[in-house]
């Protein structure tokens, strides 16, 4: 398991360690087996600052300019490393890319450089960037840039090379008869980015056709890409929502199989100061027309919580992120999980997706103090599922956490071989 620099060996998930400290550089990590190579490859992402919130700044970049200029004037890569990570144990740097396309040891490069990213393996990887500093029709206070979509060939690791950039029409500087045809046009607080990566669930080279990216307030878009070099959107998931949080934060597609995919937003302001906005199950099986089925039912505290809802638990309250979408074994059809901040890990049935249940939860400890606003509203971040051994594991403020449950199924404790991978041609040849 990789993590911020470090690598745990979870072989025994009773008696985790870690095996390498500060063994890499970045965070948003993308971990896969290239087969060509014969290698696991490791990319991280490295991007600019948040123009976030204060109190004294509570509007962000509209309240302190110097946020933005901060952001112009970053130093270091925007962009991507890649490493050999074979021998997780010893790590070994293979190269950079900058997402402006200009050398990635400049000490002051351009544009976001990356948050979400996707790396299957495959030929391409998918980034989620703004490739230079045209794109700032970003609405929310809490970012300057726009990102959109770039897609780099990466047969070659140590010598990334790109092919295409794409974004909404609107989201550069000089496109301003797209922008004020957006219903989020002037409204300072609308995520108008790409906030997930684009997932491909599955390698172009092996015949994948479409892409499903998290356009936050901008909907959930799927490109054609039949012509890699030049993507197509054929199909926009773009109900009507509050301005506020981020609507569309990831899309889990594990569940192709069953004809829909799964989007979750992020919540973003403490204590519920913005509007809830929802889980969506989406019908994808006509891609250029992506349809609602149901949203995931909102979380409840237990009985006896001493607090009526999870709005006055103080910290975050809303959902972050799903399983991740490349792990071992096949994901459970009829369950999944989500990380929800205050809430903990939120736990849903979805054998029948137009009425999903909340059937558990796991609320681990709050981490902070309610005198530094800072220390508590990241509480419940991330969640791994090992579907192959029914595991759960957690990531929280106040540590890593291996929870099971009967409604995945009965927990493997013991090493075990990874036999099949969740997405289709993952990770072939491993091992």
């Amino acid at each position: 398991m990789f993590q911020r620099g470090d690598v745990i060996e979870v072989s025994d998930p009773l008696k985790p360690k870690a095996i390498n400290k500060k063994g890499f550089v970045g965070s948003q990590l993308q971990l896969a087996y290239n087969n060509k190579l014969g290698k696991w490859i490791l990319m991280t992402g490295a991007g600019v600052a948040g123009t976030f919130s204060t109190p004294q700044w509570p509007l962000g970049k509209y309240d302190n300019p110097d946020l933005i200029k901060q952001n112009i004037n970053q130093k270091g890569l925007r962009g991507v490393r890649f490493y050999d990570a074979t021998d997780p144990a010893k790590i070994a740097p293979l190269s950079e890319w900058s997402c402006d396309q200009g050398d990635p040891k400049r000490e002051i490069q351009t544009g976001s450089g990356t948050h979400r990213n996707f790396y299957d393996g495959g030929r391409h990887a998918y980034l989620d960037t703004a490739p230079d500093n045209s794109f700032t029709h970003m609405e929310s206070s809490v970012r300057y840039y726009s990102n959109g979509i770039q897609i780099v060939d990466v047969s070659e690791p140590a010598q990334p090379k790109f092919v295409a950039n794409w974004w909404l029409p609107g989201q550069r500087e000089g496109e301003d008869e797209a922008y004020k045809k957006w219903r989020e046009y002037g409204d300072k607080k609308s995520f108008t980015t790409l906030h997930g990566p684009m997932y491909v669930p599955r390698k172009v080279e092996d015949g994948g056709k479409y892409g499903y990216s998290a356009f936050s307030a901008l909907g959930m878009m799927i490109h054609d890409l039949s012509d890699v070099k030049n993507p197509k959107l054929i199909g926009r998931f773009y109900p009507k929502m509050q301005p506020g949080a981020i609507p569309f934060h990831t899309i889990d597609i594990v569940r192709l199989d069953r004809g829909f995919v799964i989007t979750n937003p992020e919540a973003l302001n403490p204590d519920c100061n913005e509007p809830y906005q929802p889980l969506w199950i989406v019908d994808v099986k006509n891609p250029a027309q992506p349809t609602a089925i149901s949203q995931l039912p909102v979380p409840v505290p237990p009985p006896d919580a001493p607090y009526q809802t999870f709005c006055d638990k103080r910290g975050r309250f809303g959902s972050h992120n799903p399983p991740h979408a490349k792990a071992p074994g096949v994901a459970h059809a009829n369950f999944t999980v989500y990380s929800f901040f205050s809430a903990g890990m939120q736990m849903f049935d979805i054998k029948d997706p137009r009425r999903p249940r909340n059937v558990g939860y796991f609320i681990p400890p709050q981490p902070g103090s309610l005198d530094d606003y800072l220390s508590y509203p990241r509480d419940t971040d991330n969640v791994f599922v090992e579907w192959d051994r029914k595991l759960m594991w957690v990531g929280t403020g106040t540590g890593l956490y291996l929870v099971v449950s009967p409604f995945l199924g009965k927990p493997v404790l013991e090493p075990m071989a990874v036999k099949q991978w969740s997405l289709p041609g993952l990770n072939v040849g491993h091992g």
